[in-house]
């Protein structure tokens, strides 16, 4: 006899099926109910018209966003039902720290459940093609599939729903770990309640293994909110030494275990454990000399159920990084944005006034790129614009060193340490470089190819100036570049 139901949105079926928690765990039962996107709380007295007889079970579990109305006081009073609720269907997949990081970047986020079914939810929202495209052109600036990895026709989906909404697209390998972490938490507390009966010699080792495994739910609370892959491999040796107060918790990354060779421990007071992402093997933690022996193999167990968060928590810090960079990066050329050249451009500022050193900062203009877009076209233009930003990023070769892109065809180059003289000539053979890279330029009457005005401007900083000053000055060389006609060098 099954022991506890848990309902789910028919949306996670493949998600859920592929776990297997009946293997896992006996006496679990799952059920999938119709998909209830954007749609008020379901009421109880409706659910149970979709549920099997409920006496057979000692828990019920529903799943869902939005909850449940109308319980009654006993069923809520005798722990018999939990409802389970979640702000956003994606929160079962996915840290909600990081879904508003992704929110905050501009992407709707979707789920292969979702997409299988998006035209018939669009429908029930009511919308046709037309305002299904002002809706999302409204709300986002690109589609985000979280890939659990269970559904092959997931990118086809997204492509195909993407393409009806007139937006871009990205997708990213989120995995079903998160998901497995809630499920056993549910599980096993549910558990924890039903047990009245074992025998007390019992009991003190059951009651150690559920304090070990709340106190690691705790602490893996906070690991996946951490956003430093440093940090996070720290905080899960310290959680496996709280835990299990070993002499010694050793982290090898995967790249290392590959180059060194060395072999997994697996002794009476020792064992290797190996941290598991979506993108396979991310390491291995050595936990040595454990302070109590005979809890070892309970020590193992829980440690299989809860290493698949800190692979979660690793990844998690990966991807914060790739947001990161990729909110510092311009999208077209690759190379750095505005906002990313503002923040390296105050801290040189500050690191040079400190040292007493100049700062160099160079404006570069692409001649006539208007009339370049309209001989050959903008998807040319495009292309012209990553050949130069390549191009000039060869001659940021020191260390604070920065080429960005500053807006349409101008980029800009930070030079600390350099002086008015060696930034004239490393100016000047910028301007040749370019011109020599033989990139046509029909229209443009300085030259058949395409070329570079460059204003240059160079100072020492000090307490009583502001990097502002820097910028004005080089905007206005560059203006007085292309005042004497373009395809020059000028240093204020």
């Amino acid at each position: 006899m099954a022991e506890q139901l848990i309902v789910f949105c028919s949306n996670y079926r493949r998600e859920l099926e592929s776990l297997k928690l009946a293997e896992k765990y006996d006496g679990i039962e799952v059920i999938y109910l119709p998909s209830r996107c954007g749609m008020p709380p379901i009421e109880w007295a409706k659910l149970q018209e979709n549920l099997p007889d409920l006496s057979s079970y000692k828990n019920l579990h529903v799943v869902s966003c939005g909850g449940i109305t109308g319980l009654s006081e006993k069923e809520c009073i005798n722990d018999y039902c939990y409802s389970h609720d979640f702000k956003q269907c994606y929160h079962l997949i996915i840290n909600p720290d990081l879904a508003e990081c992704y929110i905050k970047k501009g992407f709707y986020l979707v789920t292969p459940g979702w997409l299988a079914s998006w035209r018939n939810i669009l429908t029930g929202w009511g919308f046709e093609q037309d305002t299904s495209a002002q809706f999302f052109r409204d709300t986002a600036r690109a589609i985000l599939l979280l890939d659990t990895g269970v559904d092959p026709s997931a990118e086809a989906n997204l492509a195909e729903f993407a393409r009806y909404v007139e937006r871009p697209y990205e997708s990213v390998k989120v995995g079903l770990d998160y998901l497995m972490l809630l499920l056993n938490n549910t599980v096993l507390k549910s558990r924890v309640e039903n047990m009245q009966s074992i025998k007390r010699v019992e009991l003190v080792d059951r009651q150690k293994e559920f304090a070990d495994f709340n106190m690691a739910l705790d602490l893996l609370s906070t690991l996946t909110s951490v956003r430093q892959e440093e940090p996070v491999i720290q905080n899960i040796k310290d959680m496996f030494a709280m835990l299990f107060a070993p002499s010694e918790v050793v982290y090898r990354s995967a790249l290392e275990k590959s180059i060194a060779g060395t072999q997994d421990i697996n002794t009476d007071d020792s064992f290797t454990l190996e941290i598991h992402g979506s993108s396979g093997l991310l390491g291995c933690l050595d936990i040595i000399g454990v302070d109590q022996p005979r809890y070892l193999d309970q020590y193992k167990k829980l440690s299989d159920k809860i290493v698949s968060i800190c692979g979660l928590a690793i990844e998690n810090a990966r991807h914060y990084q790739a947001i990161k960079d990729l909110s510092d990066t311009d999208g077209l050329t690759g190379i750095a944005n505005r906002r990313k050249l503002e923040k390296h451009l105050a801290h040189e500022w500050n690191r040079m006034r400190r040292e007493n050193k100049p700062l160099t900062l160079m404006m570069c203009d692409i001649d006539y790129f208007k009339r370049y877009n309209d001989l050959y076209g903008h998807q040319a233009g495009d292309d012209c614009l990553k050949k130069v930003s390549s191009a000039l990023s060869g001659y940021c070769r020191r260390s604070g060193d920065l080429i960005a892109r500053y807006g349409g065809e101008e980029f800009t180059l930070v030079l600390p340490g350099a002086d008015r003289e060696g930034a004239k000539i490393l100016a000047e053979q910028i301007r040749q470089g370019i011109e020599a890279l033989e990139l046509k330029n029909e229209g443009a009457p300085v030259s058949d190819y395409v070329t570079l005005s460059i204003g240059v401007s160079c100072m020492v900083p000090t307490a009583e100036d502001a990097v502002e000053n820097l910028i004005a000055t080089a905007d206005k060389a560059l203006y007085t570049a292309k005042e004497a006609g373009r395809n020059c060098v000028v240093i204020i």
